[in-house]
């Protein structure tokens, strides 16, 4: 395996960046969250609205992107990350926020996520929403320089509700 580049996710990138969202949020968050909302990822609607993203526009239904990057093994995206405009109105307007990042399994520790991370949102201020019970995601965002600050809310847009909670650095 050679090592991780990272750069500008491109609209030519969007079926390998549903892609890769669809299996990497399976194994991230597999007995998490309930199997249904795993499977309700549509890889072919995803590609669409990332298509639609990578090229500036907001999907009918989706949110705006913010800018996005990919991580490229072996000539494979194998991560992507997305960030922008921290969106809570009780945080500061320069910091920046984490909207996504997913790398696949095969890929932890290799330094794929530490590489989008910086790319999505530097080293300074930035904040980002997890899931309550996901460990490994919050050991890598500590690890990182991210601490909960407190803030909690239920995300239902899957279904669900996911209890998330929000991390600052």
């Amino acid at each position: 395996m050679s090592g991780v580049l990272v750069r500008a996710a491109t609209p030519d990138d969007s079926r390998s960046i549903a892609q890769v969202h669809a299996q990497s949020w399976g194994e991230a968050h597999a007995g998490r969250v309930p199997e249904a909302l795993s499977e309700r990822i549509d890889v072919d609607l995803a590609a669409w609205r990332w298509s639609a993203r990578l090229r500036g526009a907001t999907p009918p239904g989706g949110e705006p992107l913010g800018a996005a990057w990919v991580a490229v093994v072996d000539e494979r995206i194998v991560g992507f990350s997305s960030a922008g405009p921290a969106r809570d109105a009780d945080l500061a307007p320069t910091g920046a926020e984490l909207y996504a990042l997913y790398v696949l399994a095969a890929h932890y520790g290799a330094g794929a996520g530490a590489a989008l991370l910086e790319a999505a949102v530097g080293t300074g201020p930035a904040s980002l929403w997890v899931l309550e019970d996901n460990p490994r995601a919050l050991a890598f965002y500590a690890k990182h320089g991210f601490a909960p600050d407190g803030a909690v809310r239920d995300d239902d847009r899957w279904g669900g509700p996911l209890r998330e909670m929000r991390l600052t650095r």
